[in-house]
């Protein structure tokens, strides 16, 4: 049977609803129920493959769950096949990056074989189709430090050939200068189609001038680059080795301006300290405007990584976000393998990203302050074990559990248990504030306040658990605990 919109819309409602709270919901915005036949189902609007595998492994149950709510008169849904269709129109901001595409096909090489074959058509386009369809100006974020940049680059975009030219972008790599000079070429096509553009890296500008050379078809390759109307080179160090390939760019550039053709060019250094730069280049850069685009301050990077996670749909807090900012150090390049991690875990794994996950799974990249649990921190510079380390190391053997896994958010019965012992052992045999025994479990103040609360529901329940608690509470004061005592657990809810 053939589904109507409406009926579509309840389906993802009602999956909505009985989705967890810290589950990832970005693959069930386009989610589409299509068709339900006696032997299969079959959804629709999945944006990646990567989505696709997480419905699959981690909520096909519940889908079953809900559909049989639904549709009783077509259950039971689980001896029904269930297939997943990629949607082919999804829009490009809503989809998964590349990086999380697991099958992704090989990128082609963009060089030009030797024997040349490409015509001159072609080969714009193979160069122009190098920039990256997502990026523009507007989804650069910019700080206090790339503010000159960023505005640089819109007045470049709004009068071409006229306000900065040659215009020279320059920074650490992971510091936004390719974001900036791909966007430039986007904006450029999208205000003008017309208009020939031509972005390439040194490396391919490079070996473009060599085969050509070898070849004797050098009118073919000044003809390629010098009749665009744009010109947008990046990593320029890399034409350090060939002084010959800098003195034809030197004559590319040249030509260019006086057909008031826009020159854009990205680099790590300033052109005056790239070392290995030939004089007339390095003159003719310095003639435009050079601008050093900076590593972001903490407060951009923050706000970049917000803004990445959320066009990949992981569910990143503020608190997180600064954990990482504060603890990782490096550019755009290392946060996106950041979420690259993190996204694996909130997709593939299901789990729910917390700094305790983020310690681990980003633990090579950690400083050494990050990799210290709360509980550590919290007890640092102390000489001698504490009666709060020894209360936590216990619990752990007890429980059979890792200190990572008492910290956790895990919410198997066997780490509930744990926690809610060493909530309730913590106030017992300490003088530690609910604060403070927050601040070493890693929650916060009202919730060790439930906690001891559902610590005295569970011992009028579960006699088991209040002989161990029992038993605790003798080894640490070395005499007998009555029931009595552990009966006051009562006034801790009040």
């Amino acid at each position: 049977m053939e589904l109507s919109h409406n009926q579509s819309l309840e389906f993802k409602e009602c999956l909505r609803r009985s989705l967890p709270s810290h589950v990832s919901q970005s693959w069930l915005d386009s989610l589409q129920l299509l068709k339900i036949t006696p032997s299969k189902v079959v959804l629709g609007g999945i944006l990646h493959k990567i989505y696709r595998y997480e419905i699959k492994t981690n909520h096909e149950s519940l889908l079953k769950e809900v559909l049989n709510k639904l549709f009783p008169e077509k259950a039971p849904f689980s001896e029904k096949k269930f297939e997943y269709k990629i949607s082919s129109s999804a829009s490009p901001k809503k989809s998964v990056q590349t990086e999380f595409d697991l099958n992704q096909d090989q990128i082609a090489n963009t060089n030009i074989d030797l024997e040349l074959k490409n015509s001159k058509s072609d080969f714009a386009t193979q160069h122009a189709a190098g920039s990256t369809s997502s990026y523009s100006l507007g989804s650069f974020i910019p700080g206090k430090r790339n503010l000159l940049a960023s505005r640089a680059c819109k007045a470049v975009v709004e009068m071409p050939g006229i306000a900065f030219n040659p215009f020279v972008i320059y920074g650490e790599s992971g510091s936004g200068k390719t974001h900036l000079l791909e966007a430039i070429s986007n904006e450029l096509q999208q205000s003008n189609p017309k208009k020939q553009r031509v972005q390439i890296s040194a490396e391919d500008f490079l070996n473009d001038f060599v085969n050509h050379l070898r070849l004797s078809k050098m009118k073919e390759f000044r003809d390629r680059y010098r009749k665009a109307d744009a010109f947008l080179l990046d990593d320029l160090q890399a034409l350090v080795p060939s002084a010959k390939c800098q003195t034809e760019l030197l004559y590319t550039i040249n030509s260019l301006r006086k057909k008031k053709a826009q020159i854009v060019i990205a680099c790590q250094e300033a052109p005056t300290q790239i070392s290995g730069l030939s004089s007339g280049l390095r003159e003719k850069l310095d003639s435009g405007l050079t601008v050093d685009i900076g590593i972001p301050d903490d407060q951009t990077r923050i706000a970049i990584l917000e803004s990445k996670a959320k066009e990949r749909g992981i569910p990143l807090n503020n608190e997180l976000a600064n954990f990482i900012v504060k603890h990782i150090k490096g550019g755009i390049g290392r946060m996106e393998g950041v979420l690259m991690r993190l996204g694996v875990h909130a997709s593939l794994l299901n789990e729910e990203l917390t700094i305790e996950l983020a310690r681990y799974s980003l633990k090579d990249w950690l400083d050494d302050s990050a990799k210290k649990t709360d509980f550590e921190q919290y007890s640092h510079g102390k000489s001698t074990v504490t009666i709060e380390n020894k209360i936590l190391q216990n619990i752990c053997i007890m429980f059979q559990i890792s200190e990572e896994g008492l910290h956790s958010y895990r919410r198997d019965r066997k780490h509930i248990k744990a926690r809610q012992a060493a909530v309730f052992l913590l106030k017992k045999l300490t003088s530690l504030s609910l604060s403070e025994i927050g601040k070493i479990i890693g929650r916060d103040h009202s919730t060790v306040h439930a906690t001891l609360k559902k610590v005295g529901e569970r011992m009028l329940k579960d006699d088991f658990f209040q002989k161990q608690m029992q038993t605790f509470l003798q080894e640490f004061e070395e005499k007998p605990v009555s029931m009595r005592t552990i009966e006051q657990k009562r006034s801790y809810s009040n």
